[in-house]
């Protein structure tokens, strides 16, 4: 039996045995918890406040992203890169599907590279986003946009982080 029809099993017989009306405001999509970021300076916005920068002179262009999920299921997680606070319009840069028995399961992680040429990537992908379009000056503050989605309905959320792309 899998994780989810347990949990659903679980939670009918408890209502039903202790003959109180049911909560019915059970939610199996997956919640974001954290979004964090470390940025070419080692500013980690777990522990601090202070603005991101992500430089592709220090360290190569490496940075850090960091996410806890709450999920029952498999759900796919996305790092994106916008002008605005929001997904509408966003670019797409690294995107997989995390859960129990994978790579990340109710969190994870990803090292991504901003190169010179306005080229970002995460977790070594073969083919680097071009971000040229958002560039209009040096430095470009930019949001980083981390969004997690149900595999089984149209459901996300997204958190994000306001950078300056150097």
């Amino acid at each position: 039996m899998n994780n989810k029809y347990f949990v659903l099993l679980v939670c009918f017989l408890l209502t039903a045995c202790g003959g109180e009306e049911a909560d019915h405001s059970f939610n199996p999509a997956p919640s974001l918890v954290r979004f964090d970021v470390v940025d070419s300076y080692g500013v980690d916005t777990a522990t601090s406040n202070q603005p991101l920068t992500i430089d592709p002179y220090i360290y190569n262009g490496l940075f850090d992203v960091f996410w806890r999920v709450n999920s029952l299921e498999d759900y796919r997680v996305n790092i994106r890169i916008n002008s605005t606070a929001n997904v509408n319009n966003s670019i797409l840069v690294y995107s997989d599907v995390c859960g129990i028995g994978l790579a990340c399961d109710q969190g994870g992680n990803s090292i991504c590279e901003y190169t010179s040429d306005f080229y970002l990537s995460c977790s070594n992908a073969r083919h680097p986003t071009d971000i040229a379009e958002l560039i209009k000056r040096v430095p470009q503050d930019l949001y980083l946009i981390l969004e997690v989605c149900d595999l089984d309905s149209p459901y996300c959320g997204y958190l994000y982080h306001r950078v300056s792309m150097q």
